[in-house]
C-alpha cells in the first residue's frame, strides 16, 4: 500500500536518530507510557510488537517476561535491523511484514502491542487481520497519540507543527513530517478506540491517558 511505502522509506532513513527524537518529542516520556502499556497487557506465550521500530517494546517486555517469544514486525528493513542488534541473544525473531497480512497462523499469537503505531494503520483493514491471527482470549494493546478537548488539541497541534517543525526537519524532510502531522490529526479518542474495537467483537481490558489527554494507551481482548 502507498502509505506503507512512505512509512518503509521514512523510517528506513531516520533509524540512527529515532530513539533520541522520539525521547526528545516526548520529554523523556515515551518509556513509562510503554512500561505502562505493557504491565496491563498479559502478553502471554507469543506476543507481535508490530511497527517494532527499534524494538523497545520487546525489550520492555523481555525484562518483566523473560520467558516469552516475541515477534517484531515492522515495513522498515533499517528498523528491524537495528532492533536486532539490540536484542541478541533474546528469544526474539523479526518480520518484515504489513500489518495487513502479517505471517501468521489463524488464532496462533497471544498478543499485539503497537507503540505509536495504530494512527497510520486503516484500521478497518488492521482489525480484522489483528482478530485474525489472535487466539480467543488474546489481547491488542495501543499506546497512541489521542485528541483531548479540542482547545488543547489545537494549542498541542500548532506546537507540534510550528516549534517542533524545524527540530523535526533535521530530520526528516518537510513531506516526511508532513506525514506525521497528518497521522496526528488521524488519531482517535479513547471512546473512539473503545467503539471501533467494539465492533469486532472487542471488549476494552483498560484505557487511561496521558499527557493532558494527548496519548492514549488503551487494552482490548479479543471476545471469540
Amino acid at each position: 500500500m502507498a502509505q506503507e511505502k512512505i512509512a518503509e522509506r521514512i523510517f528506513d532513513s531516520v533509524v540512527k536518530s529515532y530513539d533520541a527524537f522520539l525521547s526528545s518529542v516526548t520529554f523523556g516520556l515515551i518509556n513509562k507510557w510503554q512500561e505502562t502499556l505493557i504491565q496491563n497487557t498479559p502478553v502471554g506465550k507469543i506476543s507481535v510488537d508490530l511497527g517494532t521500530g527499534t524494538g523497545e517494546v520487546i525489550k520492555k517486555i523481555k525484562k518483566s517476561n523473560p520467558e516469552t517469544f516475541t515477534i517484531g514486525v515492522d515495513v522498515s528493513q533499517n528498523m528491524l535491523l537495528k532492533a536486532k542488534e539490540k536484542l541478541q541473544n533474546t528469544n526474539t525473531a523479526f518480520v518484515k511484514a504489513s500489518a495487513y497480512k502479517m505471517p501468521f497462523k489463524n488464532s496462533s499469537v497471544d498478543s499485539i502491542l503497537m507503540s505509536l503505531v495504530f494512527r497510520h494503520l486503516d484500521a478497518e483493514k488492521a482489525i480484522p487481520e489483528f482478530s485474525r491471527v489472535l487466539k480467543k482470549g488474546g489481547y491488542v494493546s495501543i499506546l497512541d497519540i489521542s485528541k483531548p478537548r479540542k482547545i488543547i488539541f489545537n494549542s498541542i497541534f500548532f506546537f507540534a507543527n510550528k516549534i517542533f517543525r524545524p527540530l523535526g526537519q533535521r530530520i526528516f524532510t518537510e513531506e516526511e513530517y508532513d506525514y506525521f502531522m497528518e497521522s496526528v490529526l488521524n488519531s482517535r479518542k479513547p471512546q473512539e478506540l473503545e467503539e471501533l474495537f467494539k465492533k469486532y467483537s472487542f471488549k476494552k481490558e483498560y484505557i487511561t491517558t496521558r499527557f493532558g489527554g494527548m496519548v492514549v494507551i488503551a487494552v482490548f481482548k479479543k471476545e471469540n
